[in-house]
């Protein structure tokens, strides 16, 4: 028997869908789903394979033309899921001080080598079939601090290829912090970059962040993002005191831009976009958007966002908010308008940021912005090659793409999947399927996008 599998991709706005039993040729709606009689499903749900025994997941495009999924016939279900959108996460090591922990160090040892590693782990779709290292060696000072060494460790990176300065693939970014006062910026001073939380600092690290890379090539759709480890050589320099440790894993995230968007690209293939590398390439229509939903104003946050640029406009990297309840590491938000995204949370109270802040922010509205959730359809049917009479099992994979709360939301944090957290076509969209999907033979338990 031969496994075969054919992949459709369709992307809601979230807006609600169209009313029930609205002709499948008098959408109004980008994202519809229509039964056997070529008739929408009741946005509220009631359908069963009784009245329609199989189903079609529609998108109806800008210039009147339409998309139609195979046909999911209810008795060919094999797997109903979905997941509620979660952001990527990007990868974030320390050596030394640990800012989330507010633990850490680095041991000085005078006139001594020093040796650290990055082992990059990641996909080599954008590198090398073989793996990428970064080894760092350098020797410290007869004056050593944890300061100067820590700072040999920050140049080290950043001066590398693989660091954030002009030449070079820029894939990490270091940067010194200390364990002094939350928010406070120590310009940066000769061969020292700037010290993130400098004010009393008795301890120092260097934090070192995977950096954003290209996402989109003809020839490839799987996500890149870097991903890493750190190691220090403690028989030599760094000694049996220094903290090596990873602050957050790197994530790819569920409903993301960039996953919507290469599965867009590459279920396209299925659809007659067989040209995508030699001119001229065949346009397509592509219904993703890189653009998120921005919620209304965090309730746990509520609008006491504030952060600090001290005098010469050195920016914190940092937010202190009411409460961080509910706020994700990699959160995409707004402050005053701004955009920001998280680098991890802190604490209750504050959260790091990938970038300084642009302004002075008191008493300010913090929003975040979703994308997509995602939802997996499964059917398999079973066809026979003409001539040579083998049996193939094809398995057909419909996704859907719909955005994760509507605009201006209340609060997106509490889970509950209702109107104040979950975007209309969301929710109609579990209602339609839910109760659909409960009447086939597989009568799987109803999504609840947790």
């Amino acid at each position: 028997m031969i496994n075969e599998n054919t992949k459709q991709l369709f992307v809601g706005n979230g807006a609600a869908l169209d009313a029930n039993n609205t002709s499948a040729g008098a959408l109004t709606k980008q994202l519809a789903i229509v039964g056997t009689d070529m008739t929408c499903l009741n946005p509220a749900g009631g359908d069963t394979i009784t009245t329609q025994p199989s189903i079609y997941i529609v998108n109806k495009y800008s210039d009147g033309t339409y998309k139609y999924s195979n046909p999911i016939v209810g008795t060919n279900v094999i797997s109903w899921k979905g997941e509620r959108y979660a952001p990527a996460t990007r990868c974030v090591w320390t050596i030394g001080y640990n800012r989330k922990t507010a633990t850490g160090l680095i041991e000085v040892n005078t006139d001594t080598d020093y040796e650290f590693s990055i082992k990059f782990k990641n996909d080599k779709l954008f590198f090398s079939e073989r793996g990428e290292y970064l080894r760092g060696t350098f020797h410290s000072s007869t004056a050593a601090t944890e300061l100067s060494i820590a700072t040999q460790i920050c140049n080290f990176i950043n001066n590398s290829s693989f660091g954030s300065q002009p030449s070079g693939i820029k894939v990490v970014k270091a940067i010194l912090v200390g364990n002094g006062t939350a928010g406070t910026v120590t310009a940066a001073s000769g061969s020292t970059p700037a010290i993130f939380d400098s004010t009393n600092a008795t301890h120092y690290g260097v934090e070192i962040t995977g950096l954003d890379i290209n996402q989109f090539q003809d020839t490839s759709y799987s996500n890149k993002s870097v991903y890493f480890e750190v190691g220090v050589n403690d028989s030599i320099g760094f000694g049996s005191t220094t903290t090596c440790t990873q602050i957050v894993a790197m994530d790819y995230g569920i409903g993301t831009y960039n996953q919507i968007y290469n599965s867009e690209r590459e279920t396209s293939f299925n659809e007659g976009r067989l040209n995508a590398r030699s001119f001229p390439i065949p346009s397509y229509t592509f219904l993703s958007t890189s653009t998120p939903v921005t919620s209304g104003s965090v309730a746990a946050a509520a609008t006491s966002a504030t952060g600090n640029i001290s005098t010469g406009l050195i920016a914190t990297d940092s937010i202190t908010v009411t409460s961080t309840a509910g706020l994700r590491d990699g959160e995409l938000i707004t402050i005053n308008a701004v955009a920001y995204e998280i680098k991890y949370i802190k604490s209750s109270t504050v959260a790091v940021l990938t970038t300084p802040l642009a302004a002075t922010y008191t008493g300010s509205a913090l929003k975040v912005q979703y994308l997509y959730n995602v939802f997996n359809i499964v059917v398999k049917d079973t066809v026979t090659t003409p001539g040579a009479n083998i049996g193939a099992f094809a398995k057909k994979v419909i996704m859907i793409a719909s955005p994760s709360i509507d605009d201006a939301a209340a609060d997106p944090f509490d889970r509950t999947l209702d109107s104040a957290d979950t975007s209309a076509e969301s929710l109609d969209i579990l209602d339609i399927l839910n109760g659909w999907m409960t009447t086939t033979p597989l009568a799987p338990a109803a999504l609840t996008l947790a």
